[in-house]
């Protein structure tokens, strides 16, 4: 045997009336047992406070059901943030076709199938008086 090692000592043994039990396991056992089988519901303090308990089993529906709606919302906002980006790419992509079909050339180019051709004379401003058009309405 080791000597700094010293023998331990035996706890003397306790008696315990029966009906007690062992230990705190014992306690949270029956615990368990009596709110897995209902019976504490039955007692007059949970009665007394039946209110409170509903109160605070409603919250708790009020904060699974806030969840859910959250997670939801979360969700139809990725969505529309991916159909924006869509929408987005698809606008930049008819407006540079619209800006390149609408340059001076490419309408040149596409009047000349038609038989048309560009004018060369730069266009004239034409001034009419009132007194002309006063005469032209009559």
């Amino acid at each position: 045997m080791n000597s700094i090692r010293k023998p331990k000592q035996e706890a003397p043994k306790v008696e315990r009336p029966k009906g007690v039990a062992a230990g705190a396991g014992a306690r949270i056992s029956k615990g368990m047992v009596s709110i897995l089988n209902g019976s504490f519901l039955t007692r007059e303090n949970v009665l007394g406070n039946m209110r409170f308990i509903l109160f605070c089993a409603a919250l708790m529906l009020c904060y699974i059901a806030y969840g859910y709606w959250t997670e939801r919302t979360v969700r139809e906002l990725d969505r529309t943030s991916r159909e924006l980006k869509e929408v987005r790419s698809e606008y930049l992509t008819i407006r540079s076709h619209l800006e390149q079909a609408e340059q001076q050339s490419s309408v040149a180019d596409g009047i000349r199938g038609m038989g048309l051709r560009e004018s060369r004379v730069p266009p004239r401003r034409i001034e009419v008086s009132e007194e002309q058009l006063e005469a032209n309405a009559r």
